[in-house]
């Protein structure tokens, strides 16, 4: 009997015949044959696990494992599932989607095949199906991918490990430790102690970041002859930290008498200018300084004054304030004002720096209440120029200067 009615089904015509084919095609669900949703079948949603709605992940924890309890089926037919991910809650844009998802022993996980992009929020959904039904959609979640900050160990460059410094105030100075992710303002910690465990601190004091080192100049002078140990640290302001640098030593210069400040006026040799007919209107008393460099050149060009002389580079370096920046000197200007010569010390110099942007800089606020304050050069004017150790805002140095030289601005 049923071979004639499969017979029937295959050559009948009739409407009433293919209402039997289709009823025959009912009665075996787990036929691949079927293309359409089988009455009465109902599938649940499954129950999402992780990631969590609004879970962070760290991009080098990829790639992502997608969990979900099972759906249920009243159904004979294997369920399924299909995951999708995209980067509206709407789906427009997909990222990834899987279909053929099979389940686990009453929970499923799928780990996808390769990571997703970071610095990103993603929305994920997933659906149980038996080939002939669909179930609805889990309610969709959101994750976001990041990038971890991860701050490196900063590497010590001076002073050198065992060195003695040329003073009571040395700078300290790191190579920046590397950083990876979106880390905000990079800060170094910077600790001195008399112990190897440093258990004693006596400075911890942090500065902003350089381009590629850091430092950081001492304030006020440590016990000279005396040996210290330091070490860094590089941390965020969004309290991402590093691990320390290793430790180094150093011992800080024996005591020496202060710089002299009040000598006598003196004119060097190849000054260009009588020391003893000027009057400074800013800046230290530098007249009676010693002469210990010879300018090599004096140029104006556009907005920079070059004053390159013998000891750029190596006059000993004062920590700019608590900036962490050095500095190694001043530029100089000597104007003649109705027949007399006035002086003010003027732009800082960097250890080594020659140039110095001076545009809008000479004269005027920069000198209030003095006889400069009202004047500015003239092009053409005849000046002179030199250069000095930190001689401005109350930071002194060794009290040495170049000769003084004229300039046509």
């Amino acid at each position: 009997m049923r071979r004639n009615f499969v017979t029937l089904c295959v050559l009948a015509g009739s409407a009433l015949l293919l209402s039997a084919c289709q009823a025959s095609k009912s009665a075996t669900p787990l036929s691949p044959s079927i293309a359409g949703p089988i009455a009465g079948v109902q599938i649940s949603d499954p129950v999402v696990i992780s990631p969590i709605n609004g879970a962070k992940i760290a991009s080098d924890t990829q790639p992502i494992t997608f969990t979900v309890d099972n759906a249920s089926s009243n159904g004979v037919r294997p369920l399924t599932y299909v995951l999708e991910i995209a980067v509206d809650s709407g789906f427009a844009n997909k990222v990834f989607s899987q279909t053929g998802i099979t389940p686990g022993d009453g929970r499923t996980a799928f780990r996808l095949p390769s990571n997703l992009g970071a610095e990103r929020t993603y929305f994920w959904r997933v659906k149980a199906y038996d080939g002939a039904n669909d179930g609805d959609y889990s309610p969709t979640m959101s994750f976001s991918v990041f990038t971890p900050v991860v701050i490196g160990r900063p590497g010590l460059s001076s002073p050198i490990n065992g060195s003695t410094t040329t003073s009571q105030k040395p700078i300290l100075e790191v190579l920046n430790a590397p950083v990876t992710g979106p880390a905000a303002q990079i800060r170094y910690l910077f600790e001195v102690a008399p112990d190897a465990s440093m258990s004693n601190r006596i400075i911890s004091a942090d500065v902003v970041a350089g381009a590629s080192r850091t430092a950081y100049g001492i304030p006020s002078d440590l016990s000279p002859g005396t040996r210290y140990f330091w070490r860094s640290r590089a941390f965020d302001t969004q309290n991402h930290v590093g691990d320390y640098s290793d430790i180094w030593t150093f011992v800080t210069a024996a005591a020496t008498a202060a710089p002299p400040t009040d000598q006598p006026p003196q004119t060097a040799p190849d000054d260009q200018i009588d020391m003893k007919q000027v009057t400074i209107a800013l800046g230290a008393d530098v007249r009676g300084w010693a002469v210990t460099s010879t300018m090599i050149s004096a140029t104006h060009v556009g907005g920079d004054l070059c004053t390159n002389h013998t000891k750029a580079g190596r006059w000993p370096a004062l920590p700019f304030f608590d900036t962490g920046a050095t500095v190694e000197g001043n530029q100089w200007f000597f104007v003649n004002l109705n027949g007399k010569w006035f002086a003010g010390a003027n732009e800082w110099l960097r250890p080594g720096q020659i140039c110095k942007g001076i545009a809008g800089n000479i004269g005027g606020d920069n000198f209030p209440n003095t006889p400069l304050q009202n004047w500015s050069p003239s092009p053409g004017e005849l000046l002179g120029v030199m250069v000095s150790t930190p001689a401005r805002a109350g930071q002194q140095g060794t009290a040495e200067r170049s000769n003084v030289v004229l300039i046509r601005w």
